[in-house]
């Protein structure tokens, strides 16, 4: 089977985003929360594995039969590279203390899953997290939403519906200064869609 683009957490800009901004991060220790195919450990790895930053993949892989659940992990390392300083937990993230990290990556597949590591999380001195705003859910994006509000999380990044919170760090690709629920953040400009497309194709063309 293979892994590579089975499926992604977010989408290439989204990656080149988060790793750049992780790579300048004064973060050691970086923890994928979910990490299923890889996606995010992948893209992640490809901008850290020039320091000496460690990645950790973490996820128990319980739809899986118990006795397919190591090799399939280990069939996903693999693909993210064969270095000492990437590490596999199986465990689940309601178990395992992914506080330890100074910058985790929530990557949970639903709701039930999310709540109780997002409650976790607030009340943790992790230094940095990449949450994913999914529209489809309605529960996780208000759960979200509300603790930046309440001044729970201090949102630094939006791109594309990810949004990096914690401490302040750099970032060189594009941004812009904005305000998100009364915090400053540097967003990014929306890509160009298909109608804006279409539009400049037919001004070139006729």
């Amino acid at each position: 089977m293979k892994l590579d683009g089975l499926w992604n957490q977010f989408s290439k800009r989204q990656f080149d985003y988060l790793g750049n901004i992780i790579y300048r991060s004064k973060a050691k220790s970086i923890c994928d929360i979910g990490s299923f195919a890889g996606s995010v450990a992948r893209a992640v790895w490809k901008t850290i594995k020039v320091s000496d930053k460690e990645l950790y993949l973490l996820d128990n892989y319980a739809f899986l039969p118990e006795a397919l659940r190591e090799p399939f992990f280990i069939a996903v390392k693999k693909t993210v590279g064969d270095s000492d300083r990437i590490h596999t937990i199986l465990e689940s993230s309601h178990v395992y203390d992914w506080t330890q990290h100074d910058f985790v990556i929530f990557s949970h597949a639903d709701y039930t899953h999310f709540k109780p590591d997002f409650d976790r999380l607030i009340k943790s001195k992790v230094k940095w997290v990449a949450l994913d705003v999914p529209m489809g859910c309605f529960k996780r994006t208000t759960t979200m939403l509300d603790a930046i509000k309440n001044k729970n999380l201090t949102p630094q990044y939006y791109v594309d519906g990810m949004i990096i919170c914690g401490e302040p760090t750099p970032c060189t690709l594009p941004t812009e200064d904005g305000e998100l629920l009364g915090h400053k953040v540097q967003w990014v400009q929306k890509k160009k869609g298909s109608y804006v497309k279409a539009l400049e194709k037919i001004a070139k063309t006729f």
